[in-house]
C-alpha cells in the first residue's frame, strides 16, 4: 500500500458549540463549514503534539450508588485530542491565523467541534458537499506554554472528549444530495449468498457510514455494513440512508 503525502493536505477547524447541534456534525453543512464563526486552524496548528482520533475502548469501575455489587460501566468509544499551534510574535494581530487559534482556546471549558479533512484536497481549498471528514465534540481543556530552547513559541490544547465523534462522515451540501449506487430491486436466491450495498453520495463511497435496515428480516437482513444476507424466499425493502441525504433510497429484495 502506498503511503498518502499529509503535508498540504490536513484541514482542521472548529466549530464553536452555539453554531453546530448534535444531529448537525453527523454531516456538517458547508454553510456551517465555511461560515465566519468557523475558526479555520489549519495555518496555526504544528505536527508534534498533533493527536487527533480514536482510542481504545475500556470498561470502568466507577459504580453509582443505585448500581448493582460487582458492576462495571461500559467505556465509550473513546477519542482523544491534543493539538499544538503556533503563536504570533504580534499578540494583538486579530487577522492573523495564529491569534485567532489562541483565542478561541485561551478560556478552559471552551467547547465545540473539532472537524478534520485528510487527503482529499489541499487545506487552503474551502469546504464543499462531498468531503469525507471527521467530526469530534470536545472541551477544550488545559492551555500549556512552550517556548524553550530554540523551538518556536507555541501553545498546546488538550481536549476532553464529550459524547460523540462521527469518523468519516459526510459534508451536507446546502441543498442536500440523494444517495446514488443502490438498485431499486435485487432478485437473488438463497443459494446466492450475501452480496453488499454500495452507496455514494456526492461522489463519496458513504458504505462505512450510512444506515441500514431491513422491514422483514424473517426474507432478508442487512448488516451495519450494508451486507444483504437471503433468508427465505419472499420479498423485503431494504433502507439505506445517511444524515447528509435528502431521503433514504429502497431497495426491494426479491429472494427466490
Amino acid at each position: 500500500m502506498a503511503k498518502i503525502t499529509a503535508n498540504e493536505y490536513v484541514k482542521v477547524a472548529w466549530v464553536p458549540d452555539a453554531y453546530m447541534t448534535l444531529a448537525q456534525a453527523k454531516a456538517p453543512t458547508e454553510a456551517i463549514l465555511n461560515a465566519a464563526t468557523t475558526v479555520q486552524l489549519s495555518p496555526a496548528v504544528a505536527w508534534s503534539d498533533f493527536a487527533l482520533g480514536m482510542t481504545d475502548s475500556d470498561d470502568i469501575d466507577d459504580r453509582g450508588i443505585t448500581d448493582p455489587g460487582n458492576a462495571k460501566t461500559r467505556g465509550f468509544a473513546n477519542y482523544e485530542g491534543t493539538i499544538s499551534f503556533f503563536r504570533d510574535a504580534i499578540a494583538d494581530d486579530v487577522s492573523s491565523d495564529f491569534v485567532k487559534a489562541f483565542e478561541t482556546f485561551k478560556t478552559p471549558r471552551t467547547m465545540g467541534y473539532l472537524v478534520l479533512r485528510v487527503a482529499d484536497r489541499k487545506w487552503s481549498d474551502g469546504w464543499i458537499k462531498g468531503d469525507r471528514v471527521s467530526v469530534f465534540r470536545f472541551i477544550a481543556d488545559i492551555v500549556t506554554d512552550d517556548a524553550t530552547g530554540d523551538d518556536s513559541v507555541k501553545f498546546t490544547v488538550h481536549f476532553l472528549p464529550q459524547g460523540v465523534s462521527y469518523p468519516y462522515t459526510v459534508v451536507k451540501g446546502d441543498v442536500a444530495s440523494t444517495i446514488s449506487g443502490v438498485a431499486t430491486t435485487k432478485n437473488v436466491a438463497v443459494a446466492d449468498g450475501p452480496y453488499v450495498l454500495t452507496p455514494t453520495l456526492d461522489g463519496s463511497d458513504i458504505r462505512a457510514v450510512a444506515t441500514y435496515s431491513s422491514d422483514n428480516t424473517a426474507i432478508a437482513r442487512v448488516t451495519a455494513n450494508g451486507v444483504v444476507i437471503p433468508v427465505s424466499a419472499g420479498t423485503a425493502n431494504i433502507t439505506v440512508n445517511h444524515a447528509a441525504a435528502s431521503a433514504p433510497v429502497v431497495q426491494a429484495v426479491t429472494v427466490a
